[in-house]
């Protein structure tokens, strides 16, 4: 069945069971003792003999809650709401409705006892936050926090290791709401362990400005903070894991952590060779081998993911202290080292296509990236003052990366002759430092809502790059005269940025809800490079070219705004508009500088909408002014490669786009509905575009020409909600991504339109506590259009099915493992792939579970390999990398300071 078909009918099916059901088993509304209904009270169902959790819910807008899956058995209700007093009531259901008519909350006007009955209450709401109880999500020993986030509703991590909740990404995490190492997510969740969480909070966090005035500016952003347990506080905890397995493979975990009141501590160290990384993930994707490789291709029409190929051996150590010094005072500092070594083969066969020579190429290439990071971090924050706060951010950055790459590449006719081949050895030592400093000021002033704020922040960097080239090239292979030419190349560049922003902003009361706000902005940016290149011809009498430049690139932005804004609890205005002056200057310095100065209007706007807790509408508007970058308006040619030189266009001008996006929140909390919507419309004017030539040694040429426009449109949406009556939670995620673009290929111009459709669903169980079951599946369609050669418009498909299951057989005794299944086809290609992976893990507590032993099958089916595929401009390519493949290992984890558990 065609998976779209499948999964309308699935949606059809559950839409059936969702509205067709009979009343609910137990029903009621919560008021005060004044009558007045409450909302967002956590109502739980207990079994009265155990308090053992069944189900729960929360009371609407009304004060009404209805209970679902409730059995036949003697129940316990929990009534809990923050400044109430906690109600019980008991009830017997006999399988016929139970209305308990009005449940009256009493004020809380005294500290209750510790000993205090609470049940485990899934979901929380308090104003902008949406608070999770951990122990509603079943995890093992094991997990980290990643592993926890991925079971939350309304949230996903992606591919990248950025983390979305609500639509938008995650800017910041914290630990008990203080940063934990420089609040990068990806590091946080890839290094605490999950058991030692009692509350996840999503908090839809207002901005420094904003929290100090009390006038929302509506520049808010997402942020999580993960709670402690008790017994997690005060006391050392953490553990200690070692591997090893089959074929070599071995792993070393251990984390330390100590919070109290005032001080914390967290300690990490990871060594493995089985593909995990334990810090940001991005740092491992980033390509150094940009410059004999073809990857930065801007305008890819579906976008090039890069992974973890290959075989990767890491290690990880870091240091976080943090202290508060008194209530919101307080100094966070860390320190990170991280080691990887990737490497590994891959195999790339690529469509190239232009007016007048379209050809073929593959490629062997051979791999190894060594890369070591150095990271200090630190935040100051003084918020103890109620009428002003203080925030001093700094962070120190040394990288080094060296990198050796081999790749036999082949050039076909499109009759299948092959004309050229070529071989490439390449090196490269990348190594930077950099620093990172930050520094913003705000004051309340005596009138209310008066105030104003100064920010400084600089990013000053130097980079060094020593890169080598060997290229052997044999034409003319289908003739009787083949020929050879082998070049030498040696590069060696520096570059030395500094990035300086100052920012003043103020606001004026102007009275009911209604204020002025001046914003001014001051941008310096500085960019030297210095080059020395050498290219020695060996099949030429070693004939030698010497090239060396100093290249200075300046840019300067100013920019004032005027606005008006109207703030009160459910809606916010924030629109005017931006004066600019944008000043250029570049080129090489022994010669005359390019010049450019101009001024631009910007307008822009912020709607947002709130017309209760749990719903959010939100319009932006913007126009951005981009100015060409340095490599794209470059006086010089980069032909370390001699298959691609890149040139870019002096005389190029900016980018004007306009930017709308419209974002929906909606979160029921009584049916358990959650639904996010996004949309994003781009339109580009002096779009910047590629200006490629290909010539008949399969040259290839790039450079840069304004042209025209440029349209880009994204929708996405999440729905997820509870069956009534069966405990199941089901999700649909759908995805749409329009490009239209254009290029100059050999003196054409190429129209590309891309189009890109995902649709996914998935059905889970709503109660964790024992068995964790998830089922889904996702297919995207990629289709990309050409005007120059038509006949080579693309149509690729991905088609995703997985399964997983996570079972406690006992209190001791946990098994999961997960099923995926992918398939792979393109009209443009002839081979078709399908994929499937089965990973399975066993784990056992020992004693008083302090101890546990885990046995991990990674790739049982042993398919090594990982695969891509992507259309650009002017090409086609797929791509199958080696990858590690199947292993097991048998580990053995040490909990760390674990506290016996107290008998009641």
């Amino acid at each position: 069945m065609n998976p779209s078909k499948f999964l309308i009918l699935v949606f059809l099916v559950l839409s059936n069971v969702l509205f067709s059901q009979s009343s609910p088993p137990i029903k009621g509304i919560v008021i005060t003792e004044n009558k007045a209904p409450i909302e967002f009270v956590s109502v739980a169902l207990l079994r009265q003999k155990d308090s053992t959790f069944i189900n729960n819910t929360i009371t609407d807008i009304k004060g009404e809650f209805v209970i679902l899956d409730t059995p036949k058995d003697s129940l316990l209700l929990q009534f809990s709401y923050l400044g109430y007093v906690t109600h019980f009531e008991n009830v017997y259901y006999k399988n016929k409705p139970i209305d308990l008519g009005d449940v009256i909350l009493k004020e809380d006007s005294y500290e209750l006892d510790a000993v205090t009955i609470s049940a485990v209450i899934p979901i929380q709401i308090k104003e902008d936050t949406i608070a999770f109880n951990a122990n509603s999500f079943k995890v093992n020993s094991s997990d980290n926090l990643e592993t926890l986030l991925k079971k939350l509703p309304g949230l996903e991590i992606e591919s990248n290791g950025k983390v979305i909740a609500q639509g938008n990404q995650v800017t910041k995490i914290y630990v008990d709401g203080k940063e934990f190492f420089g609040g990068d997510p990806a590091l946080v969740l890839k290094n605490l362990s999950a058991d030692a969480i009692a509350k996840i909070e999503v908090i839809d966090k207002k901005s420094d400005e904003a929290e100090l005035t009390g006038v929302d500016d509506g520049n808010k952003q997402i942020v999580i903070n993960f709670t402690l347990k008790k017994s997690k506080k005060n006391q050392g905890f953490g553990k200690a894991s070692a591997g090893i397995g089959l074929d070599s493979r071995y792993f070393g975990n251990v984390n330390y952590n100590k919070f109290s009141p005032k001080t914390q501590l967290a300690i990490i160290g990871k060594y493995n060779n089985i593909n995990i990384t334990g810090s940001n993930i991005q740092g491992f994707l980033e390509n150094a081998d940009g410059i004999a490789d073809e990857s930065d291709d801007d305008n890819s029409n579906s976008k090039k993911t890069k992974s973890l190929s290959g075989y990767l051996k890491t290690g990880v150590s870091g240091i976080n202290i943090g202290h508060e010094f008194k209530k919101k005072k307080s100094l966070n500092a860390d320190y990170f080292y991280n080691l990887s070594d990737n490497r590994g083969t891959s195999f790339s066969k690529r469509i190239s296509f232009s007016n007048t020579n379209n050809f073929d190429y593959e490629a062997d290439n051979n791999f190894d990236k060594v890369s070591k990071n150095h990271n200090f971090n630190f935040n100051y924050i003084n918020k103890s003052n109620r009428t002003n706060s203080l925030t001093i951010k700094g962070r120190l950055n040394s990288d080094e990366v060296i990198q050796n790459s081999v790749r036999d590449g082949f050039y076909y006719t499109e009759d299948g002759d092959l004309v050229t081949s070529n071989s490439q050895n390449y090196s490269n030592n990348n190594t930077k430092k950099s620093l990172y400093f930050n520094i913003n000021f705000y004051q309340k002033l005596a009138k209310a809502g008066r105030s104003f704020s100064v920010g400084f922040n600089t990013n000053i960097s130097e980079q060094a790059k020593d890169n080598e080239q060997t290229t052997f090239v044999t034409r003319n292979i289908d003739s009787d005269n083949p020929t050879n030419t082998e070049i030498f190349a040696l590069r060696d560049e520096t570059f030395n940025n500094g990035l300086y922003n100052f920012n003043f902003k103020y606001t004026e009361p102007l009275g009911n809800n209604h204020y002025f706000k001046f914003q001014s902005f001051l941008k310096v940016l500085n960019q030297n490079e210095d080059i020395y290149q050498l290219k020695t011809t060996i099949t030429n009498d070693n004939a030698e070219e010497l090239f060396t430049y100093k290249y200075n690139n300046r840019e300067g932005s100013y920019q004032n705004r005027l606005a008006y804004n109207y703030s009160t609890k459910k809606l916010n205005i924030f629109a005017g508009v931006e004066l600019q002056e944008l000043d250029r200057s570049f080129g090489v310095i022994t010669e005359d500088p390019f010049n450019s100065n101009q001024f631009y209007l910007n307008p822009f706007s912020t709607l947002q909408y709130k017309p209760k807790n749990g719903v959010k509408y939100r319009l932006v508007y913007n126009r951005k002014i981009r100015s060409p970058r340095t490599a794209e308006s470059s006086t010089v040619i980069n032909d370390l490669n001699p298959f691609f030189i890149r040139k870019g266009n002096p005389n190029l001008k900016t980018e004007k786009t306009d930017d709308f996006s419209l974002i929906a929140n909606i979160y029921n909390y009584k049916s358990s509905l959650n639904f996010t919507s996004r949309i994003k419309y781009q339109f580009s004017r002096d779009a910047i575009i590629q200006n490629i030539a290909i010539d008949d040694d399969f040259v290839k040429t790039r450079s840069y020409i304004n042209s025209g426009e440029r349209k880009r449109f994204s929708a996405f949406f999440n729905f997820s909600k509870k069956i009534k009556g069966l405990g199941i939670r089901y999700a649909i995620k759908n995805s749409s991504f329009y490009n239209s673009s254009t290029s100059l290929i050999n003196l054409q111009l190429n129209d590309v339109v891309s189009k890109d459709i995902l649709m996914g669903l998935s059905i889970e169980n709503a109660n964790k506590n024992v068995i964790d079951l998830k089922l889904g599946t996702n297919y995207s369609v990629n289709n990309t259009s050409f005007s120059i050669e038509k006949d080579l418009n693309r149509r690729y498909k991905k088609q995703h099915y997985y399964a997983a299951v996570d079972y406690d057989f006992t209190e001791k005794l946990n098994f999961n493992t997960q099923f995926d299944y992918f398939a792979f086809s393109d009209n443009q290609f002839d081979s078709n792939l399908q994929l499937p992976i089965w990973n399975m893990a066993i784990s056992y507590n020992i004693g008083n579970s302090h101890n546990s032993l885990k046995l991990v099958l990674i790739d049982l089916l042993d398919r090594n390999v990982d695969f891509e595929r992507r259309s650009t401009t002017n090409y086609f390519e797929e791509t199958t990398s080696e990858s590690l493949g199947r292993y097991i290992i048998l580990s053995y984890t040490y909990r760390l300071g674990s506290r016996q558990k107290q008998k009641s």
